[in-house]
């Protein structure tokens, strides 16, 4: 019987994940200054891959042949300067990387050999919740880690309602996030199996059950990491992160091997590092969260605000 097969490059990949607002741009944007390392890139599609396994709508073979072949792919145009993202303003851009003539000169280049990647540079992908299918991710490839950036739930539950997560929005067809249809309603796929307690629900309870959903799934799919896998994945705080920068980019290099440039800790500037966590008001989005929070929902987020910074062993 035939099974499906894709071969495989031996240069390093890394994945950046965390939750949609959690500092990936930020991290990635800093890692690209690291001495080999490739500019930032995002694929939609690769995440509809693990979105789709995740809600059992493909299985795990055609889930790791797909993540397979796109990771073959897109390594494979960018290697060759094949849509390469030259839009100035996004954070993707060959613009905002340091040396945007490395992709350029790549751009103008006639080579197009289908079997070979310069292993020299660390290709890096961004993975909005990657570690809810950090198992399957793992597994699409041997080259692959994974950093996963943890943030304060407060702060997300309020970024998100602040861009309307919690509203009725999925309908656009350029929304990023997996939707499904129920009762004539377009929902993101969070909502998964909770749809009639999600549309009962405000705004702004919607946003803080998404985030609880997704914390606790995260937390059931890193227990299930053998320890060599648990090898490849270094997680972050991001209050650590920005309280203490250089101490944060001292474990990254070890992890990705990579050494940091002067660039990394010029752009510490731009990223308005180290600061203080508690100095951008978060004491008024608190409130504004008890203020609109069912009392339930806001005492809930509490909880899982104090686990969170028992997690990444930080003191408030």
């Amino acid at each position: 019987m035939s099974k499906l097969f894709v071969g495989k490059f031996n240069n390093q990949i890394l994945g950046v994940s965390g939750f949609t607002r959690s500092g990936k741009a930020m991290l990635m944007n800093l890692i690209s200054t690291f001495k080999n390392v490739e500019k930032s890139h995002t694929d939609v599609l690769l995440e509809q891959i693990y979105y789709l396994h995740k809600i059992k709508k493909i299985n795990s073979e055609v889930a790791i042949y797909l993540l397979k072949k796109n990771l073959n792919i897109t390594q494979f145009y960018n290697s060759i300067g094949r849509n390469v993202n030259y839009k100035k303003n996004d954070f993707s851009s060959v613009h905002n990387y340091h040396n945007p003539n490395l992709y350029l000169e790549r751009t103008e280049s006639l080579t197009q050999r289908l079997d070979v990647i310069s292993g020299e540079y660390l290709f890096q992908i961004m993975l909005h919740s990657g570690m809810n299918s950090g198992k399957l991710l793992l597994q699409s490839s041997n080259s692959l880690k994974i950093i996963e950036i943890f943030k304060n739930p407060v702060e997300l539950v309020f970024s998100w309602i602040k861009k309307k997560y919690g509203k009725d929005i999925y309908k656009k067809p350029n929304v990023y996030v997996l939707t499904i249809k129920y009762k004539n309603k377009i929902l993101p796929f969070y909502a998964r199996n909770w749809e009639d307690k999600y549309l009962k629900m405000s705004q702004y309870d919607r946003c803080a059950y998404m985030i609880f959903k997704l914390y606790d799934d995260r937390k059931n799919e890193i227990k299930k990491l053998s320890t060599a896998e648990k090898k490849k994945i270094l997680f972050i705080g991001f209050d650590n992160f920005i309280n203490k920068p250089f101490q944060e980019i001292k474990k990254i290099s070890r992890f990705i091997k990579k050494k940091p440039t002067k660039k990394t800790f010029i752009n510490f500037k731009n990223e308005k590092i180290p600061r203080n966590s508690f100095e951008n008001d978060y004491y008024n989005k608190v409130k504004f969260l008890k203020r609109n929070l069912t009392k339930k929902t806001f005492e809930k987020l509490l909880k899982y605000e104090k686990e969170y910074f028992k997690q990444i062993k930080y003191e408030k």
